[in-house]
């Protein structure tokens, strides 16, 4: 256990879900300048750079408020820290209170920044709570169906 890592990802994931439009640079001030993010692995190509995870970010945050994060699990080793949590957030084109289940990996450098952030959920559950198929809700995220 790596208790300094998981308070680093808490305190990360509070700052995101602190607010309606969180302050991002405060918020990936724990983060390796050139830090990399998949927000759904493995349909997403991961973005790499602070600037970049910020740029990704305001983007979800223009699809949805209200945001509070359920954590349910957090176990870590000396470099990853493994979270399991519970999304909900308001979708703001439909007005619908969704959650989703996320499964999320954080990996740490030796100067304790974090490098690596990896996100996994089920689009198709998101999507059944919309109402959407499961391409418009991939289109919505930027990820190309499959022919």
């Amino acid at each position: 256990m790596n208790a300094d890592h998981e308070a680093a990802v808490v305190r990360f994931l509070d700052k995101l879900h602190d607010e309606v439009h969180p302050d991002l640079q405060v918020a990936l001030a724990g983060f390796a300048e050139q830090a990399v993010y998949q927000s759904l692995v493995p349909a997403r190509q991961p973005i790499v750079g602070r600037t970049a995870i910020a740029a990704e970010l305001g983007k979800q945050f223009g699809r949805y408020t209200e945001c509070a994060c359920e954590m349910i699990a957090i176990v870590s080793n000396d470099r990853y820290v493994f979270t399991e949590r519970r999304d909900h957030v308001t979708m703001t084109s439909w007005n619908k209170r969704t959650f989703s289940s996320v499964n999320a990996v954080f990996e740490f450098d030796d100067s304790g920044a974090i490098v690596w952030w990896r996100e996994y959920w089920d689009t198709g559950d998101i999507a059944g709570q919309l109402g959407l198929t499961a391409d418009q809700m991939k289109a919505m995220h930027g990820v190309t169906p499959a022919p």
